[in-house]
C-alpha cells in the first residue's frame, strides 16, 4: 500500500495535504486528508474515506500508520468523524487517537 499526494494545485496554500490510497495492485482504493492545517498552532484535522468494496479490510488503519510515518509539520492531528462511524472511530483509537471532548486527537511531538 501507498500514499500518493493528490490535486498538487489545492494544496498550494499550505492549508491541506490530500492523498491517494493505493494497493498493491495500483488501484487506488481510498483518500486520506490532513485538512485545515493551522501552522501557527501546529495543528490540523485529519479525515479518511475507503472505497465500500474495500472497507472492513484495515486499509483505513495502514493508511493512517503511513501518513502518521511522514513528517507532517503539525503537533497535533484532530480527526472528526460522525458519532455513528464507529469503523473510523476504532482507526483513530488503533492509532493512539484520544477522546478529548467531543474530538478525537493524537499529540505527535
Amino acid at each position: 500500500m501507498e500514499l500518493v499526494m493528490a490535486t498538487p494545485k489545492e494544496q498550494q496554500n499550505g492549508l491541506s495535504n490530500f492523498y491517494l490510497i493505493k494497493n498493491n495492485s495500483g488501484e487506488i482504493v481510498g483518500r486520506v486528508n490532513l485538512v485545515d492545517i493551522d501552522k501557527r498552532n501546529n495543528i490540523a484535522d485529519i479525515g479518511f474515506r475507503i472505497g465500500a468494496e474495500y472497507v472492513g479490510k484495515g486499509i483505513g488503519n495502514q493508511a493512517l500508520k503511513l501518513l502518521l510515518k511522514t513528517d507532517l509539520s503539525v503537533k497535533q492531528i484532530r480527526g472528526k468523524t460522525t458519532t455513528v462511524n464507529q469503523a473510523s472511530q476504532k482507526v483513530l483509537e488503533k492509532n493512539d487517537f484520544k477522546q478529548v471532548g467531543g474530538l478525537i486527537m493524537k499529540n505527535l511531538k
